[in-house]
């Protein structure tokens, strides 16, 4: 079976760019497979759609999977699922019709949305959007090397008050959670300085020296450090980070700018929170880097940098460019996640591509192994 989803429209712009240089080290994770020419429409205009079996999975397993998660009252708002290409599964669950039902165009931040009629909040997943949005850059031209400090983009708000380490930091250390900078909780008040975002992030204090392995999850994943990124963006480009990346990202892979919502913090869109979007576009994010940065033979993002994106750094916590890896399970998997559970998930070995939306980031990494990688794996030894 298969059919045409047709949601909203986009122009595809192509990018003719400036290749950055890159060194690439090892990975950790399988790398993808040739897919060659799909034998359908890429989804720029909407997924085309198939049934589990006809794409190498089980459906009974899947069906397990479902009443797993309502035994259990756990709090996932949706799963969709992209196999060979393909939407297979898409599921929206709903658990307390007393909960507030919010605004579907999202203007206010709150992140419990049940159905496809309704942008999800991200969360932390917008660092990994700013992470492919700094490789664009890069190929670009507006960006010279992430070798470059934060400073040598804004000399002019250096203050000789600050702890002068703060200099050393670069876009790298920024990308992967190394510029030292106090984690999540810097316990700052925005208002602090009269609601300047920039200047927020840019007075957090240094918890460690910059270019320290990520070692702490909380201690130093900084929201601060990333939005730092989203500056730069803007700076460079003369544009704000959401206009940059609807022109370059989610444009020529068909999301429109209607179908989007990015906070706006006095003029500027932060790099580490933000972006709302519908899980069928999530996936559409998710299968750009299943392609190597390619779409419908236009190459979006440098192949290169979706390749440090999962390459795992030095350190304990298994971390790309902003991009999670877990390297421990078989098949591996890269994925960009964001609080509350909310994932985009690639397998590169069974090409698969998984959307979580939640509330609670409860059972997931049981679910994807238990039941939905599973199910590949009990249809083709069936």
């Amino acid at each position: 079976m298969k059919k045409q989803i047709l949601i909203g429209g986009a122009a595809v712009v192509i990018i003719i760019g400036i290749t950055a240089g890159f060194i690439v080290v090892p990975m950790l994770i399988s790398p993808p497979p040739d897919v060659g020419e799909p034998d359908w429409s890429w989804p720029t205009f909407g997924w085309s759609t198939s049934t589990p079996e006809e794409q190498d999975m089980n459906s009974r397993i899947l069906d397990d999977m479902n009443f797993f998660i309502f035994s259990e009252q756990i709090e996932i708002d949706s799963i969709t699922i992209i196999k060979n290409g393909y939407l297979i599964y898409e599921e929206y669950y709903t658990f307390d019709d007393s909960l507030p039902n919010p605004d579907k165009n999202y203007t206010t931040p709150n992140p419990l949305l049940y159905d496809n009629t309704q942008k999800h909040h991200l969360m932390s997943i917008t660092k990994s959007i700013t992470s492919l949005l700094i490789g664009i850059a890069l190929d670009l031209g507006f960006i010279d090397n992430i070798s470059q400090t934060f400073f040598e983009f804004f000399p002019e708000r250096w203050n000789s008050s600050y702890d002068t380490r703060k200099l050393d930091i670069t876009l790298e250390h920024l990308l992967r959670q190394e510029s030292g900078l106090v984690g999540s909780f810097s316990g700052i008040p925005y208002e602090t300085y009269g609601y300047d975002y920039i200047q927020h992030c840019i007075s957090t204090p240094l918890l460690f020296d910059p270019g320290t392995p990520y070692n702490d999850t909380w201690g130093s994943y900084s929201n601060e450090g990333t939005s730092l990124l989203s500056a730069v963006i803007n700076k460079t480009t003369g544009r704000t980070t959401w206009d940059f990346a609807q022109e370059y990202l989610f444009d020529p892979i068909g999301i429109p700018k209607e179908n989007l919502y990015w906070i706006n913090e006095s003029g500027f869109n932060p790099g580490s929170w933000g972006i709302s979007m519908y899980p069928q576009d999530m996936a559409k994010i998710g299968y750009l880097c299943f392609n190597n940065g390619t779409w419908n033979g236009t190459q979006i993002i440098p192949s290169e940098w979706i390749e440090l994106s999962q390459t795992d750094n030095p350190g304990p916590i298994p971390y790309g460019y902003l991009w999670w890896i877990n390297s421990f399970l078989s098949p591996t998997y890269y994925f960009a996640g964001g609080a509350n559970g909310q994932k985009i998930i690639i397998v590169n070995e069974i090409d698969m591509v998984i959307v979580f939306t939640a509330h609670e980031d409860s059972y997931q990494d049981q679910i994807i192994r238990d039941y939905i990688i599973a199910s590949h794996f009990a249809a083709i030894t069936s």
